[in-house]
């Protein structure tokens, strides 16, 4: 059975390795290494609607990524030997 165009863009938009959402990653990347300066510059060239847009899409994926960075330091503290209650004691102090 042979796919239509159509069909295997809909295929290829659900892909996590999407040639898309790898562009999109490389250029997300790409302005994170860009000064203020250019960052700003290009959010000005944007509608207000769609910058607002943009930063709530990414204030949810910092939200949802969270954890990841909770279960690193987690390992890390492990690695250097200390435990869920040496550090509970800590915080407490």
């Amino acid at each position: 059975m042979a796919l239509t165009t159509y069909e295997l863009a809909r295929i290829m938009e659900q892909l996590e390795e999407s040639p898309e959402k790898v562009m999109y990653g490389k250029l997300l990347s790409e302005l994170g290494n860009q000064s203020e300066e250019r960052i700003r510059s290009a959010a000005k060239q944007l509608p207000l609607h769609t910058l607002k847009d943009i930063v709530y899409q990414f204030q949810r994926v910092i939200e949802s990524r969270k954890g990841e960075q909770v279960d690193l330091l987690a390992q890390e503290l492990v690695k250097d030997g200390i435990s869920v209650e040496d550090l509970k004691a800590y915080m407490n102090k």
